[in-house]
């Protein structure tokens, strides 16, 4: 099994039948000095779009289950549609 990858940074790339998720790793400092495309992709994901789609429902509960459980999770400069 391949060793967990930590990201900061997501960027997708979608095409007539399938999305790309370019997972990322930007420094803090690169992040102060205000460069939003100077990250390096730590990891790549291919799906169609149907199991990309598929996947949000189970995405959405198993948050709102943590949340439960835990609490509520801050996405400072998101509202609960994930917009800016």
């Amino acid at each position: 099994m391949p060793d967990p990858v930590y990201a900061n940074v997501v960027e997708f790339t979608t095409g007539p039948y399938d999305i790309v998720l370019d997972f990322g790793f930007r420094s803090p400092e690169a992040a102060k000095r205000g460069e939003p495309g100077n990250y390096n992709i730590v990891s790549r994901v291919a799906m169609s779009l149907a199991h990309a789609k598929s996947m949000l429902p189970i995405l959405a509960r198993v948050i709102a289950e943590y949340e439960e459980q835990v609490g509520p999770i801050t996405a400072p400069g998101f509202d609960e549609l994930g917009k800016q």
